[in-house]
């Protein structure tokens, strides 16, 4: 068990909270999805709870829990693996694994199990067999709570329907990141919502003990009522507020209309009156139901480019062999791109996928007549850490 009293997790750079007053218990066996846009300190959380020290970050509150022993499975592949072999890590630096689930995970998996005496480095996997490796390791270790940092990313479809099954079987608890919504409606039983509104200013953190699609379908209909209901309250105040107007213009009027000295000692009295009701107005306008906040969406837009003609071929692949070392991974391929073609590469983990997409990727930056973009599957390789992300969005590439 796992209780969460009144957490706040604030970032030392600039002040500004992630997580905001959080209490919840999770009980033994609960399967608890952390969701939220990206940068809203969901991986921060993930680790404060496995009792990580984190010193970019000021921490309130109180996480106590009476838990042994954890997996864990973070989002990129730890640098400290990346130089080790399948051997080493397998055989050498795990003496708590047991061998009988390592193996049974392996034909689960469709990995071959001789590979875990390979001298091969694990950063030369692609990053869906990464992962995998992993997972075969981590639930091979005796442990009481799994946790798991976005674990469909990189995972082919068979391996993830496979983990969203081991995730509802495994009696442990299980508290994981995702933004797979069908990932999320197979396992999660509670939700641990990260928001930030405001203009990405105020954290709100909102738990429900729901399953994904239900807690999807209360959120929107709360936020429709709670809408509606702002409406409203806008529309009476709103009315409210143009009948006091005229009767205050009516008094302010009369008041400087008037010679009498007794009318106008009155209509002093009413104006204060007047006055009085306005300031009572605003108190209660305070209390009116607000209308919900919604988190920014990013908005992507190529209004500038002109899209190839749809018969131009960009690429013909004939016959082309697919190899990374002497490892082959596809014979005799043939593909033809063509301009304005929306293709998808599928298979599964370790088949070549992301050297096929290099492959392009370099047939294409050839040419000189079409602008290129290439995202791959770890952004740091595109992305200039020594920038600021103001200086590298201004880059028009031109």
């Amino acid at each position: 068990m796992i209780k969460i009293n009144h957490l706040t997790i604030t970032q030392n750079k600039d002040l500004r909270d992630l997580v905001f007053d959080l209490s919840m218990t999770i009980q033994d066996g609960e399967k608890v999805a952390i969701i939220g846009e990206e940068g809203n300190g969901k991986s921060t959380l993930l680790r404060a709870l496995m009792g990580e020290a984190l010193s970019d970050f000021t921490i309130r509150g109180d996480i106590q829990s009476d838990l042994q022993s954890l997996a864990y499975i973070p989002q990129k592949l730890p640098e400290e693996l990346k130089n080790r072999t399948l051997h080493d890590y397998f055989f050498l630096d795990s003496a708590d694994l047991d061998y009988s689930i390592l193996y049974r995970l392996a034909e689960e998996l469709h990995f071959d199990s001789d590979r875990f005496a390979s001298d091969q480095e694990i950063g030369s996997l692609s990053g869906g067999e990464a992962l995998k490796i992993q997972l075969i390791h981590e639930l091979a270790k005796p442990f009481e709570i799994l946790f798991l940092d976005e674990p469909s990313n990189d995972l082919d479809l068979e391996t993830v329907d496979w983990l969203k099954r081991q995730i509802r079987k495994i009696s442990q608890t299980v508290i994981f990141i995702s933004h797979d919504e069908d990932f999320l409606s197979h396992t999660a039983d509670t939700i641990v919502h990260l928001r930030l509104v405001k203009h990405r200013k105020e954290a709100e953190t909102l738990v429900e003990h729901l399953d994904y699609d239900r807690y999807s379908e209360q959120r929107k209909a709360n936020f429709a009522r709670q809408s509606q209901q702002a409406a409203n309250d806008q529309r009476a105040y709103d009315k409210t507020m143009e009948k006091h107007r005229r009767v205050k213009q009516n008094v302010e009027t009369a008041l400087r209309a008037t010679k009498d000295s007794t009318a106008g000692r009155l209509l002093a009295k009413k104006m204060k009156t007047v006055l009085s009701q306005e300031k009572r107005f605003e108190k209660e306008a305070q209390s009116m139901t607000q209308k919900p906040l919604e988190e920014e969406q990013i908005q992507l837009f190529f209004s500038d480019i002109q899209p190839l003609p749809a018969s131009k071929v960009l690429v013909q692949l004939e016959k082309e062999n697919l190899s990374i070392g002497e490892r082959i991974l596809a014979q005799e391929l043939r593909l033809t791109v063509r301009g304005q073609d929306k293709i998808g590469i599928i298979g599964p983990n370790g088949a070549g996928k992301s050297t096929l997409l290099a492959k392009l990727q370099q047939l294409l930056s050839a040419k000189r007549e079409i602008s290129l973009g290439f995202m791959p599957q770890d952004y740091h390789k595109k992305l200039q850490l020594d920038l600021s992300p103001v200086a590298y969005l201004s880059q028009t590439g031109e």
